[in-house]
């Protein structure tokens, strides 16, 4: 019997619901197996990038002033020994105070005196040997960073960073770069500069990192170092060294500089001593420069000491590197050579610091230009320089004995009847080359 037309239609309708039925378990299956395949990509991608937190163990070198605060915690605890430290702490050091952190990968770091610093990450991977990452915050002061190698990890990176200057250093298989830097927060600011303006003063002592602002970067190697502008500008690649005196070379006027002025019990507040201490331009060379000028005209019988003082508070990392620098132009002096005393200079140049052994101890030298025939100057209390001109004197302590641990301050002044004496481009650098222990 001939299929009616209401059969056909029914059958051609289970068909369709068929393959519906077909279309949508394929469809279903096909995104079942989109999604877990996504599973298992984010599964392995999260296998493979998970971190974890680590720790450090700080170890007081120096002092007892050092300080840690935990990221959950206001107060500040004191440290005397050793102490863990987690990711988020803060650790401050004051004055003569130096701790070094040992990282979980045998890393080190130096935090220096008067420096406050956040460990800001302290990481490796949780499930395979892939990456060890850390990130230092200074907000202030210095930190002296030696890495340890990649070893059985792929990777690992070590960055120092202060709002948009960073510093990093890495490692990997087939790329050696492990070493050692530092990162300094250096003291003052420029005008203007973007957020507080604090200049940021990067070296490199071993290896090689990559110094990034928001204006350019560029790469150091061993004993290289530039400075940063506090609006971010990187200046000159220079060796890697160490610049005690703030404002040297005066740009900046007496910042930083203290005058001071000192007569003779008779005449002190008896009658006016006459000398000055003054800005003034010049030039050396060709090269406009700002000086000091030191001045008291003819015409007194009386001693008179006129100069400046700057405290330098500052521990030297690597003791026999100490080198004294500046340009003197002597014009006028009186008394002849250096006086009845030997001590009565155009111009003295003067340290106080502390040395190896805890003694506080003064070191200075006198500069003159016209001799005195009846008394000889011995040659390690003072030299003879050329009248009216401009030289360069560079002086190594590196024989003080014993050497100095510590610069408290650094004092420049002349002393006479009569001077004028100008001195430019103060200096006084130490040595980076004793860097973290590893």
């Amino acid at each position: 019997m001939p299929a009616t037309h209401s059969q056909t239609a029914g059958e051609n309708g289970m068909r369709r619901q068929v393959r519906r039925a077909w279309l949508v378990l394929a469809i279903s299956s096909l995104v079942f197996l989109v999604l877990a395949a996504g599973v298992v990509s984010v599964a392995r991608y999260y296998f493979g990038h998970a971190t974890r937190p680590e720790d450090a163990t700080l170890q007081v070198v120096s002092g007892n002033g050092a300080l840690i605060r935990s990221v959950h915690e206001r107060e500040w605890r004191l440290v005397t020994g050793s102490a863990e430290v987690h990711e988020g702490d803060e650790i401050s050091t004051a004055l003569g105070t130096v701790v070094w952190l040992t990282m979980f990968d045998g890393s080190t770091v130096e935090v220096s005196e008067d420096t406050v610093v956040r460990v800001a990450r302290m990481r490796s991977s949780r499930y395979l040997n892939r990456t060890k990452h850390f990130v230092l915050e200074p907000e202030r002061g210095t930190v002296y960073v030696g890495m340890a190698g990649h070893e059985q990890y792929d990777y690992v990176e070590f960055t120092v960073r202060r709002r948009q200057v960073t510093v990093t250093m890495s490692d990997e298989p087939g790329r050696t770069g492990a070493g050692s830097f530092l990162v300094e927060v250096l003291p003052g600011g420029d005008e203007g500069g973007e957020s507080d303006g604090k200049r940021i003063r990067a070296a490199v002592l071993r290896g090689t990192a990559t110094l990034t602002t928001a204006l350019s970067s560029m790469r150091l190697e061993a004993n290289e170092q530039a400075i940063v502008s506090g609006s971010g500008e990187i200046g000159p690649v220079t060796a890697a060294v160490r610049e005690l005196v703030q404002n040297g070379d005066l740009s900046d006027g007496l910042t930083g500089w203290v005058e001071f002025e000192q007569q003779s019990l008779r005449t002190a507040g008896i009658t006016a001593s006459g000398a000055s201490v003054e800005l003034v331009a010049e030039s050396i060379d060709g090269t406009p420069l700002t000086a000091v000028e030191f001045l008291r005209p003819a015409g007194h019988d009386d001693i008179v000491q006129v100069g400046i003082r700057q405290r330098v508070g500052q521990s030297l990392r690597v003791y026999s590197s100490l080198i004294l620098q500046f340009d003197v132009k002597i014009s006028d002096q009186r008394p002849l050579g250096g006086g009845s005393d030997l001590q009565t200079f155009p111009l003295v140049v003067k340290l106080v610091y502390t040395d190896v052994q805890g003694q506080e101890r003064e070191w200075w030298r006198g500069y003159y230009v016209l001799d005195d025939p009846e008394r000889r100057i011995p040659l390690d209390r003072a030299a003879k320089l050329d009248l009216g001109a401009w030289q360069h004197v560079a002086f190594d302590l590196r024989n003080l004995s014993p050497l100095p641990k510590q610069v408290t301050a650094i004092v420049v002044y002349a002393s006479g009847q009569s001077f004028q004496t100008r001195v430019a481009n103060i200096s006084l650098s130490s040595g980076e080359f004793g860097g973290p222990r590893q």
